[in-house]
């Protein structure tokens, strides 16, 4: 399903980065500490009463300014403005609604998306009691908060998600979403015409939840797959210097509702920070992944280096080492078939389960040779592992002190299993519970 976009904005200075570090924390994600990728992302998975939502914040919105880093900012938040479900705007409370805000509030009462105005800064009853005079602002939704001390986000959350649903799924259960993603102008239009060219039957286009995506369902080989599009985009004009912020919230949708992502690289450039984000997207939400490095056919090379940009990769980002690397020319239609057998052979790993009583004689052995480390002078027991039925790979671990356990040693068992059992382009959960 696609995950719905709330867009947090407002001027700048108002609290907005404060309040999305706060509602973030509702939900404990799985990031990793890779520097470069997760810190300068401005979006993050939320939760709240069981309806998962994408959180986006926003730079200052900038009205009249000719500073052209402040029109880039604007324009950003206008780009998430339209992209998103749910607006919460933001004002400083303390300093009451300026003449920004009243202009910028003046367009959002004519938008049909849900808006609700959030004055922030409010950190005593006192003071709530008084921003019951920004309801003169003709706001249908507002909630009074205070983003640091935390008064009223939970009724904030509520809020948000009172009318939330995720969309509604377009791909079936039998069908396998698969994701064309990537920076602007790495090739994906050119990958996706190729993989949906011969030896494949095209059932049927149909309109995509990521706004302008046409999905395409089709057969290979006796199987169902939905072909999620992000290559093309509208009002190239009004985004032409925000191409790649406007690709980012339209890939964060699509990944979202696939079950594969094939994240596609430009051989010419390498993998850069843009990639790894993208595919850390993936792997949080526990996708499938394939790295397909695109334009293989105008690079210079010799036999080494596909092997070196293969390490790139796994020293780049280790935890993401599970996902197969290939290259492949889009135009050329060069080793797109190995694109349709790595799609395939994920699918089924997703699916793979092990017997219960082979899992936990193996997972003992694991636990004899490597002890989970004590911390805080108290021992750590594993006592079985389960592995439900499901996609992705999920393994249930009960212990005496879960919360205990660090992410040093849940590599280790990881690590452990896949050698063991393979999973090979698939992320494995790994959920801890207490057992007394």
């Amino acid at each position: 399903m696609s995950l719905p976009i709330v867009a947090i904005v407002g001027r700048p200075n108002v609290g907005k980065s404060t309040l999305f570090n706060r509602l973030v924390k509702t939900r404990q994600a799985i990031v990793d500490d890779t520097p470069g990728i997760t810190r300068d992302r401005l979006y993050r998975q939320a939760s709240w009463n069981g309806i998962d939502f994408m959180l986006v914040d926003t730079g200052g919105l900038h009205v009249g300014s000719d500073d052209v880093l402040a029109v880039k900012v604007t324009e950003q938040a206008k780009i998430a403005m339209e992209q998103a479900d749910v607006i919460v705007y933001m004002i400083d409370a303390k300093i009451g609604a300026l003449e920004d805000d009243v202009r910028i509030m003046r367009d959002l009462k004519k938008s049909p998306k849900k808006v609700i105005l959030a004055p922030n800064k409010v950190d005593d009853p006192d003071r709530e009691y008084e921003s019951s005079e920004f309801y003169s602002l003709g706001f249908d939704i507002m909630v009074p908060i205070s983003a640091l001390n935390g008064l009223n986000c939970g009724d904030l959350l509520d809020t948000i998600v009172e009318d939330l649903t995720p969309s509604e799924p377009v791909i079936a259960i039998d069908e396998t979403g698969v994701a064309i993603v990537g920076r602007p102008n790495v090739g994906k239009s050119s990958l996706l015409n190729a993989m949906t060219g011969e030896n494949v039957t095209i059932v049927a286009d149909l309109p995509g939840t990521t706004r302008d995506a046409i999905d395409t369902r089709f057969e290979m080989n006796g199987k169902k797959y939905v072909l999620i599009d992000t290559a093309g985009l509208k009002k190239k004009k009004i985004y032409k210097n925000q191409l790649e912020y406007y690709t980012m919230l339209r890939t964060v949708r699509a990944i979202s509702r696939c079950d594969i992502a094939v994240v596609v690289v430009d051989s010419m450039d390498g993998l850069v920070a843009g990639d790894l984000r993208i595919a850390t997207d993936a792997a949080e939400l526990y996708k499938g992944l394939i790295f397909a490095f695109n334009k293989w056919d105008v690079v210079e090379k010799d036999q080494l280096t596909a092997d070196r940009l293969r390490r790139a990769v796994r020293d780049k980002i280790s935890t993401l080492s599970y996902a197969p690397v290939l290259f492949v020319s889009a135009l050329k239609g060069q080793r797109v078939v190995k694109v349709w057998e790595n799609i395939e052979r994920i699918t089924v790993e997703r699916k793979k389960r092990i017997p219960t009583s082979e899992l936990n004689n193996f997972v003992r052995e694991m636990v004899e040779r490597r002890t989970p480390p004590a911390k805080k002078g108290k021992f750590i027991k594993i006592y079985y592992v389960t592995q439900p039925e499901g996609d992705p790979p999920t393994f249930i671990f009960f212990c005496n002190h879960p919360r205990l356990i660090e992410r040093p040693y849940i590599r280790y068992l990881e690590n452990r299993i896949r050698e063991a059992y393979g999973f090979k382009g698939t992320p494995i959960k790994m959920v801890f519970k207490l057992r007394k």
